[in-house]
């Protein structure tokens, strides 16, 4: 870590850092377990019409409205607000056990990085019996007013460590809401926030202009029909957000269809459903802290669409596995996914803060028993992973390697292996748009660190002004392309001009997202080769059981 110093902004704290008296926790329906999710953040009006009938009330339950049945639009904006108050951290790394975190922070600590630790998660009870126990410890350091000012020493840390700035609320928001109809017939001035409460299972709300897939290629406005408790309250930006309150067997309905396609094989979507159902479960309380919902419905959790793309196979898949559970030492694991692992799967610390999870390590993505030269291959070193991306190996997810498998899966052969070239200019450009730093002419990038599957960890942009290093996966897609490069499993060749200055910039790369757990077109096509769910789930989450804990 180098000399002792003092970071602006950190405040002593506390000798020592105690255990919390009491853990935690949630006890959840043995039948049909609540969530909320969020579905709408940072709107400055929210558009809705509701179909069948409501109750409205506010936050403190008192009726608004009773048994109203309205095919207006309804809207609502912030009304007389002030934001929320909050402090900004660095998130050094997180712990599975008390005592590591408390040895890193007196290690920080001794180095006058005045070093805390907090505990986040629930324990998750279903009939008095836990369940899942997410509870992590993080190690943070420094409280500043601003994201930004938080921003500027993330470099001290970065050498050891993967650090990133979190925000907590020390203030809530305070405000009003209005709300009213089109028609205008209706005009209310809210506390807060206000929820509308379904009488019957037809009722829904369609909420308007959602965004979806910020960020990426396929970002975009949709109208989005959802059912359950809809609540719609002031966030901290004193803007406004969405969420709805629904059983978990509901929510996965407009999950996996949105997750993977409704067309690939039944097995496939079974496997898909255990692994939202589990996610849900071990993330709750780790995710989202400082907001009045569980996960949200993006790519950040899981993509959750509502109603809108409902489809008769994947609730088969869901009913036919109703309440299970992936479980790793008896309490309920995670259970990520992405599209295509590209041959070779990730380790989770690599890609995500630790604590690591012994199921969520990188393997080749192929059958068990199979022998394999492809093993003789390792993905951390350059050479290798040139020759790597080059290649077509007998993969699960790589489809041109299959016979007699669905059309869809076919349609997933162009993530296996891509290419993407940018012209110098306009590479450049992107970077200085997307670090918000001035590197002067791009001259070259450096990979510096990869992870098991060849996915880059950490790279140097090197320009005239000053070099640029850029560390997780997703923060290197992200910098490199208009929206996101398909994975950070990628090489970098440069074509150059007589004169010796670069002139186009091409990826050649392999797979979609960031590698963890199950790869889903490998799962598809697994599922096309006649193996079931619980094979497949085993194969990308080794050492793990199925188990039903609720829904009988």
């Amino acid at each position: 870590m180098g000399r002792p110093r003092t970071i602006a902004g950190d405040k002593p704290g506390p000798r020592t850092s105690r255990r919390s008296d009491r853990i935690r926790k949630r006890e959840l329906d043995s039948i049909n377990p609540v969530i909320k999710i969020g579905l709408m953040e940072e709107y400055d009006r929210i558009d809705f019409t509701l179909n069948g009938t409501f109750d409205v009330v506010d936050l403190e339950g008192e009726h608004i409205e009773t048994n109203i049945e309205s095919h207006h639009q309804w809207h609502v904006v912030p009304d007389l607000t002030t934001e929320a108050k909050a402090v900004f951290s660095i998130l050094i790394t997180a712990f599975a056990r008390r005592d590591a975190a408390d040895q890193l922070r007196k290690r920080l600590s001794a180095e006058n990085h005045q070093a805390r630790v907090a505990e986040v998660g629930e324990e998750i009870l279903i009939e008095r019996k836990s369940v899942s126990n997410n509870i992590k410890y993080r190690v943070l350091v420094g409280r500043w007013p601003t994201e930004r000012e938080a921003r500027t020493h993330l470099d001290t840390f970065k050498e050891e460590f993967t650090p990133r700035v979190v925000r907590q609320i020390v203030k809530p928001t305070k405000g009003t809401l209005e709300l009213f109809n089109d028609e205008f017939s209706s005009n209310r001035l809210i506390e807060r926030g206000v929820r509308f409460i379904p009488l019957n299972h037809e009722s829904n709300v369609k909420l308007h202009a959602v965004r979806e897939g910020t960020g990426f290629h396929w970002e975009r406005e949709v109208d989005r029909t959802y059912q359950g408790i809809i609540e719609i309250r002031l966030d901290h930006r004193a803007l406004l957000l969405a969420f709805t309150e629904l059983p978990l067997e509901q929510y996965l309905m407009g999950v996996v269809p949105s997750e993977m396609p409704a067309s690939y094989p039944m097995e496939a979507l079974k496997a898909q459903s255990v692994a939202a159902r589990s996610e849900v479960l071990a993330k709750i309380g780790i995710k989202h802290l400082n907001d009045p919902f569980d996960l949200c419905g993006t790519v950040h959790c899981q993509v959750y669409s509502g109603i809108t793309n409902i489809h008769e196979r994947a609730n088969e898949a869901i009913e036919a596995t109703r309440g299970q559970v992936i479980l790793l030492n008896n309490k309920v694991a995670e259970a990520v996914f992405s599209s295509c692992c590209g041959g070779h799967t990730e380790n989770k610390v690599n890609v995500w803060n630790p604590p690591d999870s012994p199921h969520l390590q990188g393997y080749w993505d192929i059958e068990e028993d199979s022998e394999t030269a492809i093993e003789e291959i390792d993905l951390t070193r350059e050479q290798d992973t040139d020759r790597w991306v080059s290649s077509k190996p007998e993969v699960w997810c790589n489809a041109a390697a299959h016979e007699n498998i669905p059309v869809i899966l076919k349609k997933a052969e162009r993530y296996f292996r891509w290419t993407v070239k940018y012209p110098h200019r306009e590479l450049e450009g992107i970077i200085r748009r997307k670090s918000g730093e001035d590197i002067g002419t791009l001259v070259n990038i450096i990979p510096l660190k990869r992870g098991i599957s060849g996915r880059l960890m950490e790279i140097e942009i090197q320009g005239t002004k000053r070099n640029l290093r850029i560390q997780r996966e997703l923060n290197i897609r992200h910098v490199l392309s208009k929206s996101y490069l398909y994975s950070a499993c990628f090489t970098v060749d440069v074509d150059y001009g007589e004169s010796g200055n670069p002139i186009n910039f091409i990826f050649r790369g392999a797979g979609w997202g960031h590698g963890v757990g199950m790869c889903q077109v490998g799962a598809g096509i697994q599922a096309a080769k006649d193996r079931p769910y619980k094979k497949i789930l085993n194969s990308y989450y080794p050492g793990t059981d199925l188990k039903k804990i609720y829904g009988e």
